[in-house]
């Protein structure tokens, strides 16, 4: 036989030419299982989104491109493709944000805290001059200046976020959207003012406030010696206090520690409750027996009544965990007194004044230790 290169003659046994050293063996490549053009399918949760070229174009460079589509909702793989390699263009409208605020609405909003539901209706609101674009065409500029000309603030802007996220994940798992273009935008800046606790002398003032016939004011001392949220306080109900063990159960919100770790009180406040009971009109069994609205009007008119800083219905937890701090109280109970998961967060709530500061350091005895302490940085010196 001869070499399939040189073309000398050779052994046929020989697998390489002797002469050039060729193989002399062909390689047989497979075939490709899908041509050029024919598109691809890739999975997204629990189908699949076909890709497929709608058109070729070129660009000023003399370059071809091409153009890709998706389209989801695929229960197979070999669907996918099938489409992918002969798609059929349909004048099927494109699902639009406002589909999938729809769709969200109806299935997993319900499934939040009713503190979040208000918070995702009011940025639905915000975002809703964009409801009618479909998913595929809104860009992040788009997003971008919704959060810039209807939210200035961190938190109002942190939730149309978040809800641009939720209806962007769904979006793109059935194959409208190619990202999640909220991961793009930008947040103000978070400019969080430190909240300040009552002093000892505002306290004496509510307790005399209080024992001179302003009932309302056993809302405040209640909120201070508990640790209550102002949403926990108006969410309060008769049946919710026991009080042969001086605890109030099922009244937390916002997280699962506070929902399932009940709230305690002391005995000098069990009186007050009492009284606040009697004296509430609700017919649904609330201690507080008005809207919120209300409630923060006659709480600020009562903080000028007793002649205090008007500082916000917050501050009254912000003066628990002071007070508790500034009574030596272990780290750990005062923790569990507001109901934390973590300690650093009890730490943001304790505010030391500046008296408090100094009467620590005065603590401060002159003993062997800190004797020795001086000796020793003078022989240094």
């Amino acid at each position: 036989m001869q070499c399939r290169k040189c073309q000398k003659d050779m052994d046929s046994a020989m697998p390489f030419c002797p002469w050039c050293g060729a193989k002399q063996a062909v390689d047989v490549r497979k075939p490709r299982k899908r041509g050029n053009g024919q598109g691809s399918a890739i999975k997204r949760g629990n189908s699949w989104v076909a890709v497929y070229t709608s058109e070729f174009y070129a660009t000023p460079d003399g370059k071809l491109h091409q153009r890709r589509k998706w389209k989801g909702g695929f229960k197979t793989k070999k669907e996918a493709l099938a489409f992918a390699s002969s798609p059929v263009e349909t004048n099927e409208k494109a699902p639009t944000l406002r589909d999938y605020w729809n769709n969200w609405f109806a299935s997993d909003f319900s499934d939040l805290s009713k503190s979040k539901q208000t918070a995702f209706k009011i940025a639905w609101k915000k975002m809703e001059r964009l409801a009618g674009k479909s998913m595929d065409v809104l860009t992040i500029q788009d997003l971008q200046t919704i959060i810039d000309e209807k939210a200035p603030t961190y938190y109002p802007a942190k939730d149309i976020k978040t809800l641009f996220s939720h209806l962007f994940k769904r979006a793109v798992a059935e194959g409208q959207a190619r990202t999640n273009l909220s991961e793009f935008i930008r947040l103000p800046s978070l400019d969080e003012k430190e909240q300040e606790p009552f002093s000892e002398v505002e306290l004496r003032r509510f307790w005399d406030a209080y024992g001179s016939g302003d009932h309302f004011i056993g809302f405040v001392l209640l909120m201070i010696y508990t640790g209550m949220m102002p949403g926990e306080l108006l969410g309060l109900k008769k049946d919710m206090i026991d009080f042969e063990k001086n605890e109030i159960h099922k009244a937390g919100i916002k997280t699962k520690k506070r929902k399932s770790v009940p709230i305690v009180f002391p005995d000098m406040i069990a009186p007050i409750i009492a009284d606040l009971i009697e004296r509430s009109n609700s017919t649904h069994g609330y201690v507080v027996g008005m809207n919120k609205d209300k409630f923060y009007s006659e709480y600020h008119s009562a903080m000028v009544r007793t002649g205090v800083r008007d500082l916000p219905p917050y501050s009254c937890r912000h003066t628990t965990a002071t007070a508790l701090a500034l009574g030596n109280i272990a780290p750990s109970v005062i923790q569990k007194v507001m109901r934390h998961t973590k300690f650093s967060t009890t730490q943001r709530y304790i505010h030391p004044d500046t008296t408090s500061v100094h009467k620590a350091v005065n603590t401060m005895g002159r003993g062997k230790i800190s004797t020795d302490t001086i000796s020793q940085h003078e022989t240094h010196s």
